[in-house]
């Protein structure tokens, strides 16, 4: 997997900045700081001096194949779901987390998110989230294969969001990956010769294979939506918007938790 599926150098940058700003306005050398997942980017990015890492990911086999060779910084291993951390309340300084609200099957999901999430952070400490959001105007799926068919899109990752973002109709259904795969099997697109004429690696264009069959669902909440859902627990104090190919779909926020 790559950008934008994956945080490529201008996120990493702009969590380094965020996560460097928060332990400014702490004014400490030793913040206590989570990280929802394994995301190989954000563990080996560069820590403030003295951070303590947890990274909390449900999969064992994550856990144990990423973090030994990425870690940046000391990291304790939690092997939990996002939605019930078993840690104590206020306990954190900072939390980061990359497409973690994708994820998750619908709008009562992100808001159990967003509330564990607020309950772990100490009063006005700091999150900083890079989110995947739909578009004010929802495009059409015809609309994505005709650019591919131009060749205006400049990697498969980028195809495969903009078409799962295109098939997405609400937030309490999200879109079934296997749905995904579905269009593209469906539309006849040869693998081989789109790689050839795109020149995009094979092996790229193949990653949707992935999606075939998968149970999984993906949400997308527009910028809009996920601000009303977040600003129960969280007050917003930056929103960076990334400049590369679908940037405009991929903001990071520096969330501070509410009192």
């Amino acid at each position: 997997m790559g950008p934008p599926l994956r945080p490529g150098p201008e996120d990493v940058a702009i969590a380094e900045r965020m996560v460097d700003r928060a332990r400014c306005h702490e004014g400490s050398e030793s913040m206590r700081n989570a990280l929802l997942g394994v995301t190989p980017e954000l563990v080996g990015m560069n820590w403030p001096t003295g951070s303590r890492l947890l990274s909390v990911d449900r999969s064992r086999r994550m856990i144990r194949e990423i973090l030994p060779r990425r870690a940046a910084a000391p990291v304790t291993p939690i092997c939990a779901s996002w939605l019930d951390m078993p840690l104590v309340n206020d306990c954190l300084d900072c939390v980061i987390g990359d497409g973690c609200f994708t994820v998750l099957e619908n709008v009562e999901m992100h808001r159990r998110l967003w509330h564990e999430l607020h309950r772990v952070l100490r009063p006005g400490r700091f999150l900083v989230i890079r989110l995947f959001v739909q578009p004010p105007e929802r495009e059409s799926v015809s609309a994505v294969f005709d650019d591919l068919a131009a060749g205006l899109i400049g990697s498969f990752h980028v195809f495969k969001w903009r078409l799962a973002m295109a098939l997405h109709d609400n937030l309490d259904e999200g879109v079934c990956v296997s749905d995904i795969w579905g269009h593209w099997a469906s539309a006849g697109v040869n693998a081989e010769s789109l790689a050839t004429r795109l020149n995009w690696p094979i092996r790229e264009v193949r990653t949707i294979e992935v999606y075939r069959g998968s149970p999984a669902r993906y949400t997308f909440p527009t910028l809009e939506q996920a601000r009303k859902v977040l600003a129960e627990c969280f007050d917003e104090l930056a929103c960076h918007v990334p400049e590369y190919e679908l940037g405009d779909r991929c903001p990071t926020l520096l969330l501070a938790a509410r009192d």
